[in-house]
This record gives structure tokens, C-alpha cells and sequence, in this order.
């Protein structure tokens, strides 16, 4: 059976080298070993890519697009591939460092000078490289371009509100955010548009047929297209979230197929030329894939990541080694999708892994580590079953964690007011406005133009928040706290959003 399909061969002429397939009993392996994680852990679909010496040794197609649909995944099925956009931007701006339209240690300000950080020193000394390694020190926002509906002008206006996790430069915050700015900030120095720059420079040099961007139409309006999945009530079942990935789409807007990314892999793997032509230096290259942030690493950590120099993080990749090897990866966490891609630079390895499910979070790593392993002939190892062993333990805190959670909730109580008295519009400095409605006897809450939840009464003044996107209510369901002034009037409430907290006061306009 050949390992591409009938289209892939028929485009590829002229365009991508395919190597000699891998071993027979090497590709059976990985095939089984595939093919029994999707079975063990009841995933929908999966895709793999291989190179090696700028060659796709594989390139393929597990299970189906979609639970209960005939549609099997192939090497062309798009799949989100979220934060890998990271690498996309980053090497976009190495090609414009090459091109003498920006410097990496260029203040942001000098190519938006409008944009403005909570602290003067930060808004004055933002380098393109601070933004695009992560060391700013301000908190990561997620929920910003997640659940309010905004567009990316409003969010590059809210920045300013973003508060002070760590001193600058002292380590690493992960920011989404932070890649929306650099992005901005380059195709302004280039005259046009991120999602310009980077298809200009990048999608059509590199052939990438099969890669979308968010903010040039819904990805998912594509026939051969992975379905996102999650466990919701207990059911793995089909689970789109509205996605607003174009708000922020520097930092995570590619779709892509795992054809595709090893030609990205291909071309990361090299001289920065691809199939022999030169699409930024050497050195402006090997500037993104080197240390940045070093990440500080616990011994527990490192040996379960086995990991044996250091842990760093460079532009848009992070910096590791694996076993000794130098590795750069990065993963990718879409709504429903999840994507891992690995490179070894002087192994000349690449790995991608593309998943449609939230089922198994960290499912993608195995994957990649057991083939990583037999290609570089270390003794196989079953890292999915480790995790699978792992698995019931961490459903079993998940539900203590939930039956502790409804442990602590005071029966018997009533809201102080009348639940009419708890509506109007509150506004978070970062968030900007929540409006809460009253509606056929119960309360909604509407985070800025975004995500409505229902407000079902907790206890006291407190709601529990319930999204009304499956997705999101299985996943961020949170409390909102009200406070009273001394009239009894509620004036205020706080909620918790993962690591964020909104502070939301009632807007007396």
C-alpha cells in the first residue's frame, strides 16, 4: 500500500522530494503504534509527517474527520495548528530583518507608535524580540481574544491594561498577545498586512497548498477538514467553540495539513532556502531557533521530559534537547485540535503530529517521542500507555476536585436582591464591559461582543457561570462573586478566568 495518495502524487511533481519509504517493518511499527493509541485512547483522527535529510519519508492519515462520519483523515486534511503560527511569524520577521525594514532589537514603538503597554518603561523598550520570546513579564490575556468578541485593533487598544506577572526580562511569560503586537508591528514596517506578509513570503515560496488563516475565511467552510472533538458530559463528541483566532492571528491563526507542515518542517531543517531558492538567511534563521529565555527546570521535570542540558525558549519555537539531541518544538492548542511538531537540527529529523481531540491533551508528545526513538534508535518505549495509565488518576482528581467544589457550596441560601437588581453592565479595566440581562426570571452574563453565559444562583451572591457553547461551559465554567454596597445595591463582582481574575465595577453611564 503506497504511503501517498493518488492526488499527492499526481501534485507533488516538480515540487516536494519524497524519499525512499522508511524500512517496512519501521513504517508497520509506527502504523500499529498509531493506529492502537487512536483505538486505546477512542480518538477521532490523527495525521503524522516524517522527514528526515530533506525528505518526507511519511506523510498520513489515521481514523476520521469527524466521530460517526465515513471521512477518513488523509495527508491533506487541514487541521488547526494554532500556535505553531508562532514559527510562521517568527520567520517572517527574520525576513524582513534580512530585507533592512526591522532590527530584532528595535523598539515596537518605532512601527506602531500607537500602541501602549501598562507600564511607560515597557510602552519605551519592547523590542520586536522581547515580543516574539516572551520575556515582557505581562500576563497572558487569553481570554481577551478567547470570549469577547473583539477584533485585533481592540485588542492591540487594551494591552495597556495588561498587569505585571514577572520584571521584565527576568523570564518567561507565555503570551498570544505579545505575537498579535510583533506580527502587527512587522507588516506595518512592510507596508501591508500580517496575513499578506506572511502568504506572500512563506505560504505560496513554500507551496503550502493546503494552509488557511483564520482572518481569510472560516478554515471550516473547506471539505477536507478535521473536525475538532471533546469530551462534554462524559461523551466525546463533536465541539466547535466559536473561534475569534483571527483577533489574534500572529500568534495562532494557521490551519494546515501535515503535507504541508513537512514541507515547513523541510525548510526549517535547512539553509533557509527551499528546493533552491533563498527565502532568508542562514543567520536570521538560526537566530529564531536559538536560546532567547532560559526556563528554569526541576529535576522531576527533566527527567520526564528527558531532558538533559537545559530548557530554553527562542523565537517562536521552543529550545530543548531531547535525550541529549538538540531539539526545537512547539505545540499547538486550537479549540477541540491540538498539533505537536518537533525538529532535531543535527539529526535532520522532523516530526509533526496533528490530532482532532481534546480526549488526550498531551497525546501528541508520545506520538512523536516513539517515532523520534525509532528513528534514532533508541529501544521503544510505550509513552501512550504510560499515559493512559496515568489517565484515570487524573480523572479521578478531576471529579474529587469537583465533588470538593460542590462540597463548599452553602445550601439553603437566597441572593440578597431581587435578581433583577443584579443586572446592567460591569467593566474590567482588561475586558472591558460584561453585561448582565434579567430575562424570563434568570440573569445572563455577555463578556464584551463574545461568549454568554446563564447565571444559575450558587450561594449567597455568588452565580455559578455557566457558558452556553458546550465547549466552553465543559471547559471555564467559573463563579462570579457579587459585592453590595451598604444600600444592598450590588455595585461590583469578581470571577475567575484559569490564571486571569476580573474585577468588573457596575458603569454608572
Amino acid at each position: 500500500m503506497p504511503l501517498l495518495s493518488a492526488r499527492s502524487a499526481s501534485t507533488i511533481t516538480g515540487l516536494m522530494m519524497v524519499a525512499v519509504a522508511p524500512a517496512l517493518a519501521q513504517t508497520a511499527e509506527i502504523d500499529a503504534y498509531v493506529n492502537k493509541v487512536l483505538k486505546d485512547w477512542q480518538l477521532p483522527g490523527i495525521a503524522i509527517a516524517v522527514v528526515r535529510n530533506d525528505s518526507v519519508l511519511m506523510a498520513k492519515g489515521y481514523g476520521v474527520r469527524e466521530i460517526g462520519k465515513p471521512d477518513r483523515v488523509d495527508e491533506h486534511t487541514v487541521f488547526d495548528a494554532a500556535s505553531l503560527t508562532k514559527s510562521f511569524t517568527a520567520t517572517a520577521v527574520a525576513m524582513l530583518v534580512d530585507d533592512g525594514k526591522v532590527e530584532w532589537d528595535d523598539p515596537v514603538r518605532r512601527y506602531l507608535p500607537e500602541i501602549e503597554l501598562g507600564d511607560p518603561y515597557l510602552t519605551t523598550n519592547v523590542t520586536l524580540r522581547n515580543l516574539l520570546a516572551h520575556p515582557t513579564g505581562l500576563q497572558a490575556g487569553n481570554f481577551l481574544f478567547r470570549f469577547t468578541g473583539y477584533d485585533r485593533p481592540e485588542i492591540l487598544s487594551r494591552v495597556r491594561h495588561l498587569r505585571r506577572e514577572i520584571p521584565f526580562r527576568s523570564g518567561l511569560v507565555y503570551s498570544n498577545v505579545g505575537y498579535t503586537i510583533a506580527g502587527e508591528a512587522s507588516a506595518r514596517a512592510h507596508g501591508t498586512t500580517w496575513e499578506s506578509l506572511i502568504r506572500r513570503r512563506i505560504l505560496e515560496p513554500l507551496g503550502l497548498r493546503d494552509t488557511h488563516l483564520w482572518s481569510e475565511g472560516d478554515p471550516w467552510m473547506a471539505g477536507n477538514v478535521a473536525r475538532p472533538h471533546a469530551v462534554i458530559d462524559g461523551v466525546q463528541q463533536p465541539a466547535r467553540g466559536r473561534d475569534n483566532r483571527a483577533s489574534t492571528g500572529p500568534a495562532g491563526a494557521v490551519q494546515s495539513s501535515v503535507w504541508d507542515l513537512a514541507r515547513w518542517m523541510r525548510f526549517q531543517l535547512g539553509d533557509g532556502t527551499f528546493e533552491g531558492r533563498r527565502l532568508v538567511s542562514d543567520t536570521a534563521l538560526r537566530e529564531i531557533q536559538s536560546p532567547q529565555v532560559i526556563v528554569p527546570t526541576p529535576a522531576w521535570f527533566r527527567e520526564a521530559r528527558q531532558l538533559e542540558h537545559h530548557a530554553s525558549y527562542g523565537m517562536g519555537w521552543q529550545v530543548w534537547d531531547y535525550r541529549g539531541h538538540p531539539l526545537l518544538w512547539h505545540s499547538g492548542n486550537g479549540n477541540g485540535q491540538i498539533a505537536y511538531m518537533a525538529i532535531l537540527p543535527k539529526d535532520r529529523l522532523g516530526v509533526v503530529v496533528l490530532v482532532n481531540s481534546w480526549r488526550a491533551p498531551i497525546i501528541h508528545g508520545a506520538i512523536a517521542n516513539r517515532i523520534i526513538d525509532a528513528y534514532l534508535g533508541f529501544p521503544p518505549r510505550d509513552y501512550s500507555a504510560e499515559l493512559l495509565r496515568n489517565d484515570s488518576t487524573a480523572q479521578r482528581r478531576a471529579r474529587e476536585a469537583r465533588a470538593q467544589l460542590e462540597a463548599s457550596r452553602v445550601s439553603g441560601t437566597r441572593p440578597s436582591r431581587p435578581l433583577e437588581d443584579y443586572a446592567g453592565v460591569f467593566v474590567d479595566s482588561l475586558y472591558g464591559p460584561f453585561t448582565i440581562r434579567f430575562e424570563r426570571d434568570s440573569l445572563t452574563l455577555q463578556m464584551g461582543r463574545g461568549e454568554v453565559a446563564d447565571l444559575r444562583h450558587w450561594h449567597y451572591d455568588t452565580f455559578l457561570v455557566r457558558w452556553r457553547v458546550p465547549l466552553f461551559r465543559q471547559e471555564f465554567s467559573t463563579l462570579a462573586a457579587f459585592a453590595l454596597d451598604p444600600a444592598g445595591k450590588p455595585t461590583s463582582f469578581r470571577m475567575r478566568l484559569n490564571r486571569d481574575f476580573v474585577s468588573a465595577e457596575r458603569s454608572t453611564r
